[in-house]
């Protein structure tokens, strides 16, 4: 709160030219000094307004900076920014007591690095599963929700995997989905062979993560696919997206492009994880955006 200015001979104030005394005072003016020995005969009343304006503004700036302050700390919270990296403690196949899905930890920390023009994502932590989805926030009020593409993150024991998820309806159903859309996307050349490159070049695989569909992994290899299995050798697939055609009408397939890291080097990374989290959707995008555009 702005105080009230009294003046009184051989107290120094200051104004908009600097700091000034007082050194005589009649009725209505006074009589001040510069530091510079420079005099004059001025109103108080002036002297006075010029003061109380100059403490307001600096009061409203203080007021401005705590209110700014205020707002980038919620931001932060909200963002992501505390996020400060996975613990030993995150790798499990349970929920409780784990916070790390948060929007305030990786949940927002990916969130906030998706630069995309295109989408605006946020994370949803999955019920009652170690996992977090990043979705567009439009596309997110669908009724689909549970067919959509989504990025997302999750965690084992001893192991963390992340990359873009596209499940695949109930074969005995007739709606059309992003699968159909991902399927008719992978059925050009063009888009195999760029998927095919992006899996080499990232260490990728794709899974049916129910294996309801089919089991083992899908993996590149010298612009070719192959399926394998712990137990298998690796054999041939003529076609990724005939191959998947085939399979998703023997299930709903919960079909996972991903990348798998070992517990101890995501540890490892701290929060940077979110950052190469990020350029990897960012890199898979055109597969996100192959399902998500789909025309019906």
């Amino acid at each position: 709160m702005t105080e009230e200015i009294k003046f009184e001979v051989g107290e120094k104030y200051e104004n908009m030219k600097g700091t000034f005394e007082v050194i005589a005072i009649r009725r209505d003016s006074m009589d001040i000094r510069w530091e510079d020995g420079e005099e004059i005969s001025t109103s108080i009343d002036l002297q006075k307004r010029i003061i109380e304006r100059m403490q307001f503004e600096k009061e409203l700036e203080i007021t401005e900076v705590a209110q700014k302050a205020k707002k980038a700390k919620a931001s932060t919270a909200k963002g992501g920014k505390h996020f400060n990296g996975l613990e030993d403690a995150d790798f499990s196949n349970s929920v409780s007591k784990t916070t790390w899905r948060g929007r305030g930890q990786l949940g927002g920390a990916v969130a906030l690095r998706l630069k995309n023009k295109q989408y605006k994502f946020n994370s949803w932590a999955v019920l009652r599963k170690p996992e977090v989805a990043w979705l567009d926030v439009i596309r997110q009020k669908q009724d689909d929700l549970k067919l959509q593409a989504k990025f997302y993150a999750r965690v084992e024991d001893e192991g963390f995997f992340f990359g873009v998820n596209i499940p695949a309806p109930d074969p005995s159903g007739t709606e059309k989905s992003d699968w159909h859309a991902f399927t008719a996307w992978l059925d050009r050349p063009e888009n195999d062979s760029w998927l095919n490159k992006q899996c080499i070049s990232h260490g990728l695989y794709l899974c049916d993560l129910g294996k309801q569909g089919f089991s083992g992994k899908l993996k590149a290899k010298k612009e070719k696919w192959v399926i394998g299995g712990p137990e298998k050798k690796d054999a041939p697939v003529e076609s990724l997206s005939a191959f998947l055609t085939t399979a998703g009408k023997s299930g709903p397939i919960d079909l996972r492009i991903e990348k798998q890291m070992e517990k101890d080097a995501v540890i490892e990374k701290k929060q940077t994880i979110a950052s190469d989290m990020a350029t990897l959707f960012e890199t898979l995008m055109p597969v996100y955006a192959g399902a998500a555009d789909r025309k019906s």
